[in-house]
């Protein structure tokens, strides 16, 4: 899935806009409606379909910054945060992983076979490997799993409008002294890297992160909205609210570039 990297809600929104294409005939897409991201007065009544259980399923320092965001949100807007289940979360990450470790190793099958063992990186051996033995009944079955999810968030985009989580599980981590050489096999941590951001992928539904806050060591803290299908301009509304709720807590990078004045602090 396409994704956007942004400084803020509003670059995403032009980015999004210069890379949707409706001249193609072979998407078949509604009709590109772009939010106004003046004004936060115009969005209405939103509700957060949070599962805790899930939610809760990070460092500390993320459930203590989203939670505190999620407190703005409601003050700031009057917005609801509906208590909603999200049945088969572990099933649902297997299926993933069954899903684009055997995409994967299909799409790159006619590139690997060019490569000598030596030329590729330890963690990304052990990842083929593991990819390469998944059967075609096991990716059958995934996408079994991957209709039922579904059904089941669509049965929760009728009681929200969006879906909220923490971004990842843990902030960025130290990578080990001898990454460069060896590669980095640390799946614990990027098991919660990727813990919230697999069902948007897995399911193809649109997503979108807002910087709330820090952890104690100064790292940036996200939280993500997840939308129904083709509710790009809900998300970009609600994560515009969610960037002028926090404003407050935003921080200077270390080091910054500033791109449009040419300096650097």
């Amino acid at each position: 899935m396409p994704g956007i990297l942004a400084g803020t809600v509003e670059d995403a929104l032009m980015a999004y806009s210069a890379i949707v294409d409706q001249s193609q005939p072979s998407y078949l897409r509604p009709e590109l409606n772009l939010p106004q991201l003046g004004s936060t007065l115009s969005i209405g009544n939103i509700k957060l379909a949070r599962y805790g259980k899930w939610f809760n399923d990070s460092a500390e320092d993320i459930r203590s910054c989203c939670d505190k965001a999620l407190q703005a949100l409601r003050a700031n807007y009057g917005w609801q945060t509906v208590d909603v289940t999200i049945p088969e979360v572990e099933e649902m990450r297997l299926a993933h992983y069954v899903t684009i470790g055997s995409e994967c190793t299909t799409s790159l099958a006619k590139y690997l076979d060019k490569l000598k063992r030596s030329e590729i990186g330890w963690d990304a051996r052990v990842a083929l490997s593991v990819y390469g033995s998944f059967s075609s009944r096991a990716y059958l079955n995934a996408q079994r799993l991957r209709n039922r999810q579904m059904y089941f968030h669509k049965q929760i985009f009728k009681a929200a409008d969006v879906i909220v989580s923490p971004m990842t599980g843990v902030t960025a981590y130290p990578l080990q002294d001898d990454a460069l050489s060896t590669g980095e096999l640390d799946y614990i941590n990027g098991a919660a890297l990727v813990r919230y951001s697999i069902a948007s992928n897995f399911l193809g539904l649109p997503a979108i992160t807002v910087t709330v806050g820090y952890d104690r060591g100064g790292l940036p803290i996200g939280l993500q909205f997840i939308g129904r299908p083709w509710a790009e301009a809900t998300l970009l509304h609600v994560a515009f609210a969610t960037q002028q709720a926090c404003a407050k807590e935003y921080k200077k990078p270390p080091v910054f570039y500033d791109l449009l004045g040419k300096q650097q602090d």
